[in-house]
């Protein structure tokens, strides 16, 4: 909430940027200097396009695969997600990121969770032992099982459900989300001990576009019972985390947390520390214009001539109830704030509440100094 963990010019890596996420990156740093690399010469071709029609300067696209990256502490922030959970042996480009982050950067990593992938997995299986593909890959063979058991496959399950999505979609889709020829998952545990190996440890989750989308905002749950919830909270971050990811499977939020190196000189705080520390600041409304480019017929983006407020109503009442709390109110303290409205202060809500209102998804407040 005090934007002190990036600096203000930061150098910045894309980690297997695809098509858009440097771009993205570019456009909320625009201070930045910032590195995108993917294996895939079209997707950065397409990210350079882009990045022209929107008057991005700040960014660099290189052909690079990570596993024979040689930077050595060099960028204060690193983004990859969704790539080396495709790696034969994930930890060697694991160890290539944690190499190249300063002692003093943040790691923004995404892997498959075990439970959102058990149909992916189950699928992936049957097509290669109808096509023929377990020993050696043959992706034209692979699609079209795919296709026909997408097309044709009727048993009363809970794959057909599953597939009903995948039906007509475009091929890219398809392989991408079904064929993929490498693919590792992870639950909060193994997730842990690969980062370990890595000279790396969990800061805390980062919410991002997909949990959003399904509301699946935070990792702490709340129980009905009362022994059950102190027993709950007064677990280590990690052992909270594998719980929920036990107890809640499909339905827990996605393998993406914000790591940094074990030799950092910043000491790794808990979450219980991060919401005392957040019940203790003071806040104001964050307030910003919001650029918007429109994509044209013809296929390029044009920047609209209007400027949209940012952000805007928030989706949860007690979070409005917040803001327009502390607009009144401003430099009081949080947890000031949350007494005069009557709201409880117990761990589980506070963690919602600055998820809710500091996080990069929800940039409602920010503190004052």
């Amino acid at each position: 909430w005090d934007h002190s963990l990036v600096p203000a010019n930061p150098r910045i890596w894309v980690a297997g940027c695809g098509t858009n996420q440097a771009i993205f990156t570019a456009l909320r740093f625009p201070n930045a200097t910032i590195l995108g690399t993917d294996l895939s010469s079209t997707s950065l071709e397409t990210s350079a396009v882009n990045a022209r029609q929107l008057g991005i300067s700040n960014v660099e696209f290189r052909r690079e695969s990570i596993n024979q990256v040689e930077s050595e502490n060099e960028f204060d922030y690193i983004i990859c997600t969704g790539v080396i959970h495709h790696n034969a042996d994930p930890q060697v480009p694991l160890a290539r990121l944690s190499r190249a982050l300063k002692p003093s950067g943040i790691l923004e990593l995404m892997v498959y969770n075990r439970y959102h992938r058990i149909e992916t997995t189950a699928f992936q299986k049957a097509v290669r032992i109808l096509a023929g593909t377990t020993g050696e890959a043959n992706f034209e063979g692979e699609l079209q099982v795919a296709q026909e058991i997408i097309a044709g496959f009727n048993l009363p399950s809970h794959m057909v459900q599953f597939l009903e999505s995948y039906k007509d979609c475009p091929e890219a889709k398809l392989a991408d989300s079904l064929l993929q020829p490498v693919e590792y998952s992870y639950t909060v545990p193994s997730l842990e001990e690969l980062i370990g190996s890595c000279n790396l440890e969990l800061l805390v989750p980062c919410l991002n576009q997909f949990d959003v989308a399904s509301r699946t905002y935070q990792w702490n749950l709340e129980f009905a019972d009362d022994r059950l919830q102190t027993l709950y909270d007064a677990l280590p971050d990690l052992d909270r985390w594998t719980v929920s990811n036990y107890l809640r499977l499909e339905r827990s939020p996605m393998l993406w947390f914000y790591l940094q190196r074990t030799d950092s000189n910043r000491p790794r705080k808990s979450e219980k520390q991060l919401c005392e520390e957040f019940l203790e600041q003071k806040f104001r409304r964050s307030s910003t214009k919001k650029k918007v480019f429109i994509r044209s017929e013809d296929g390029n983006y044009v920047l609209s001539d209007r400027l949209r407020p940012y952000p805007g109503l928030h989706i949860d009442n007690l979070c409005s109830k917040i803001v327009a709390a502390i607009d009144t109110q401003p430099a009081t303290r949080f947890r000031d704030v949350l007494e005069q409205l009557e709201v409880e202060t117990r761990f589980t809500l506070i963690d919602k509440l600055r998820v809710l209102l500091t996080t990069n998804a929800f940039p409602y407040l920010v503190s004052v100094s």
